[in-house]
């Protein structure tokens, strides 16, 4: 943005969590609600436990970007999050076919920038 022709800074906040599943329509609005109380802009969930066609119901009044990877079962899985008002422009999508990550490209107004949400095994899995 700009201001008398001085770009302002713009802070964003950023949020990652493991959810442990979101598959279960209570404990999504809670983790929903719960973000939204936060007032993140951007939000890295890792573990949703969703099916490919599940991933829309992160989306909400307040959310309207959501680029996620899936395995078919329903375990894994991470998601990104972008609330409604963050300027956010989507270039491109990298996902892991075993539902490990997910890169995003995009700008934040005209910044380039790369948003990775990664999980990891947490014991010894190649």
């Amino acid at each position: 943005m700009q201001d008398n022709g001085k770009v302002k800074n713009m802070d964003l906040t950023f949020c990652t969590w493991n959810v442990k599943g979101v598959n279960e329509p209570v404990k999504r609005g809670k983790v929903l609600s719960y973000l939204k109380s936060l007032n993140v802009d951007i939000i890295f969930l890792q573990e949703t436990h969703l099916k490919n066609v599940a991933h829309n119901k992160l989306k909400c009044r307040w959310i309207n970007q959501v680029y996620y990877s899936t395995l078919s079962a329903k375990t894994r899985g991470v998601a990104i999050l972008i609330k409604k008002d963050t300027p956010f422009k989507h270039n491109s999508t990298i996902v892991d076919k075993n539902g490990r990550y997910v890169l995003v490209t995009g700008e934040l107004h005209t910044t380039p920038i790369t948003l990775l949400n990664i999980y990891g095994p947490n014991h010894d899995d190649p």
